[in-house]
C-alpha cells in the first residue's frame, strides 16, 4: 500500500512539473557559425565567414647548422686586398640559423576569374657563418587578376627548383622580384609571360653594385623579361630571355655613363621519371648573359662565405685596376649550366644530386679605360639525403664541393679556391 502511494505521488509531481515547464517561454540556442572548407582552391583553404573569399594561412619554421672546412687557395697573385680570393679563407667556420615564415593567400571570385592577394614575410636570426642579425623581411607581396601580376612575386625568368640547402648556380631569386607581368594561357599546356621588372633594390635580384656606393644604381631603368613554357605529363620545357637598355657603357666601365645595354637568354627542362620512383625528377638549365650576370649565376652563388653563401669573397663586387680583383659585374659576359636529380627511395627517404659549371669574363678598367680581362671558371657538385618522418617535416643533410679558378689576361696571374661544406636542416611546414 505504501509503495502505491509513493508511486502515485511521484507521478503527480512529474505531471505538474511538465505542465509548468510548458507554460515557460521557449529559449532556443543560437545557431552555431562554422568555418566552411573551400576545397575548390586546394588543401588548407577556408571561407572567410560572411564572404566569398577563400583564405589559407601557412608558413614554416627552419633551423640550420652550417659547417665549412678551411678553404685551400693558391696562385701567383700578390698583395691580396679587400674583395680578393685570398682573404679570410684559412679557417674552418660554422654557424646556426633560424627562420620563421608566415604566408596568407586570399582569393575571391569575380566575373574575370579570381582576384588573388598573397603576402609572405619572414623573421630570421643567426650566428657564426650564418651571421644574419635578428630581422624581418618581405619575401612576397602581390595581387593577381585576369592574368596580370602586380607586386613582388616569383621571377618569370627562373626555372629550376631550388632544392639545395646551399647556394645554387641557377637563378632562384628567393625573395621574388618587383614586377608588372602578364601571363597568357594558350592551351595544351602552353603559356607565355611578359614582365617589366624593377632593377633597383634587394628584391630585384638582377644586379650587384660594383661600387662602394650601391646608391649609384638608383638611376637604373627596368628589366624586360619574357618566357614561353610548356607543361605536360612528362615534365616541362621553358625558354626565357631578359633585356635592359640601362647599363654602364661597356667602353668606360663607369657608373655615370649608363647608356649601354645588357641581355640574357636561357632554357630549362624538367623530366618526370616515374619509372625510377614516384616523385623522381631530372632538371636542367642553361643560361648565357652579357651584362645581366644573375641570369646565369643566380642571386647569391658567388657571395662571401660569411654571408651564408659559398665560395670566395665576392669577386663580382670588386672593381678594376688590380690583378687580384675581378671587375664590374655589369660588364660581365659568360654562360652557366646546372642539373639536379631527385630520387625517392621510399615515401620517407629521398636523395638529391646536383652539379653546375659557370664560365665568365669580366673586363678590368683603369682610369676609365679597359686594361685587361679577368676570367672565372666555377665548378660545383653536391648531394643531399632527406628524411621525412611525416608530411611537411624534413630532416636533411647537404654536402657540397666548390672550386673557383681565375686568371688575369694582362698579368697572367692565376688563383684558385677550393671548399667543401655541410649543412644540416630541420624544417616543419604548415
Amino acid at each position: 500500500m505504501l509503495n502505491r502511494i509513493l508511486l502515485s505521488s511521484a507521478a503527480a509531481i512529474v505531471v505538474v512539473a511538465g505542465a509548468q515547464a510548458a507554460d515557460l517561454p521557449s529559449k532556443k540556442a543560437a545557431p552555431a557559425t562554422y568555418v566552411k572548407v573551400c576545397d575548390a582552391k586546394g588543401a588548407g583553404f577556408f571561407f572567410v565567414p560572411g564572404t566569398e573569399t577563400c583564405m589559407k594561412i601557412g608558413g614554416y619554421v627552419r633551423v640550420e647548422y652550417d659547417y665549412r672546412g678551411a678553404e685551400a687557395t693558391g696562385g701567383t697573385y700578390t698583395a691580396p686586398a679587400t674583395n680578393t680570393l685570398a682573404t679570410s679563407h684559412g679557417l674552418a667556420t660554422s654557424g646556426w640559423y633560424q627562420r620563421g615564415v608566415i604566408s596568407v593567400d586570399a582569393r575571391t571570385p569575380t566575373a574575370y576569374g579570381d582576384v588573388r592577394a598573397y603576402i609572405q614575410t619572414r623573421i630570421q636570426a643567426g650566428s657564426g657563418t650564418m651571421h644574419q642579425t635578428e630581422a624581418s623581411s618581405l619575401e612576397a607581396a602581390y595581387i593577381q587578376f585576369a592574368g596580370f601580376t602586380f607586386g613582388q612575386a616569383s621571377q618569370p625568368y627562373s626555372f629550376m627548383s631550388s632544392w639545395g640547402y646551399m647556394s645554387n648556380w641557377w637563378t632562384g631569386w628567393p625573395n621574388g622580384v618587383r614586377q608588372l607581368s602578364y601571363t597568357a594561357v594558350l592551351g595544351g599546356g602552353l603559356s607565355a609571360t611578359v614582365s617589366v621588372q624593377d632593377a633597383n633594390g634587394n628584391a630585384s635580384g638582377w644586379k650587384v653594385a660594383d661600387d662602394a656606393s650601391p646608391q649609384a644604381w638608383d638611376k637604373n631603368g627596368p628589366i624586360y623579361v619574357g618566357n614561353v613554357r610548356w607543361d605536360q605529363s612528362w615534365g616541362s620545357l621553358q625558354a626565357m630571355g631578359a633585356y635592359t637598355t640601362d647599363q654602364p657603357a661597356l667602353d668606360t666601365g663607369t657608373l655615370s655613363a649608363e647608356n649601354g645595354s645588357g641581355y640574357a637568354v636561357g632554357m630549362g627542362l624538367k623530366l618526370n621519371l616515374p619509372m625510377l620512383g614516384a616523385g623522381d625528377t631530372l632538371e636542367f638549365t642553361a643560361n648565357y648573359w652579357d651584362g645581366l650576370v644573375k641570369a646565369g649565376i643566380g642571386n647569391t652563388s658567388l657571395a662571401t662565405p660569411s654571408s651564408g653563401s659559398w665560395g670566395p669573397v665576392n669577386p663580382l663586387t670588386a672593381t678594376g685596376g688590380s690583378d687580384t680583383k675581378f671587375a664590374s659585374v655589369t660588364n660581365s659576359s659568360g654562360w652557366a649550366v646546372g642539373a639536379q636529380l631527385q630520387h625517392y627511395w621510399s615515401k620517407d627517404w629521398r636523395t638529391v644530386i646536383m652539379g653546375a659549371y659557370a664560365d665568365m669574363d669580366n673586363p678590368v678598367f683603369s682610369s676609365g679605360s679597359k686594361s685587361s680581362d679577368n676570367s672565372l671558371q666555377a665548378k660545383s657538385l653536391g648531394a643531399m639525403m632527406i628524411w621525412s618522418p611525416s608530411a611537411n617535416f624534413d630532416i636533411g643533410l647537404h654536402a657540397q664541393y666548390v672550386r673557383w679558378d681565375g686568371k688575369n689576361t694582362a698579368t697572367s696571374a692565376k688563383y684558385h679556391d677550393d671548399n667543401i661544406g655541410y649543412k644540416l636542416r630541420v624544417e616543419r611546414r604548415f
